[in-house]
């Protein structure tokens, strides 16, 4: 038996079983590398429509209806955006004269649904009167 060349049925059975492990294991992670692609793109199209939104309200008057906040203290009017995005929603709230007088807060909220499961990104800046 010491001129015994090849392999064995036994070994390549065990060979190809490994193998198929390791290929399994490739093919989970390149799902899960997709899904969490797709769910960076997402919230990174949520933070544009954000931002955008920042620059337009910026853009507006200090006195325009859309930075108007008619509420008592501690309450606040919810403005929504009319035409977002498919599966996006742009809300945001106005606080005057906080922190300080002549000084509006807003406080914007993008939301959309990720797998299932709803996420949001919140940014509050600042608009003084000029």
């Amino acid at each position: 038996m010491q001129d015994e060349k090849g392999l064995t049925l036994l070994e390549v059975l065990v060979g190809m079983v490994v193998l198929s492990l390791g290929l399994l294991a490739l093919a989970k992670m390149q799902i899960t590398a997709i899904q969490v692609n797709a769910a960076s793109g997402r919230l990174t199209q949520g933070t544009a429509f954000a931002q955008d939104k920042v620059e337009q309200l910026m853009a507006l008057p200090y006195a325009d209806a859309k930075l108007d906040d008619q509420t008592p203290v501690g309450e606040f009017t919810t403005y929504t955006e009319t035409r977002p995005a498919q599966g996006y929603t742009i809300t945001w709230t106005v606080d005057q004269d906080t922190p300080a007088v002549g000084v509006k807060t807003i406080n914007l909220k993008v939301t959309w649904s990720n797998r299932g499961r709803q996420k949001t990104f919140l940014l509050a800046f600042f608009k003084e009167s000029v």
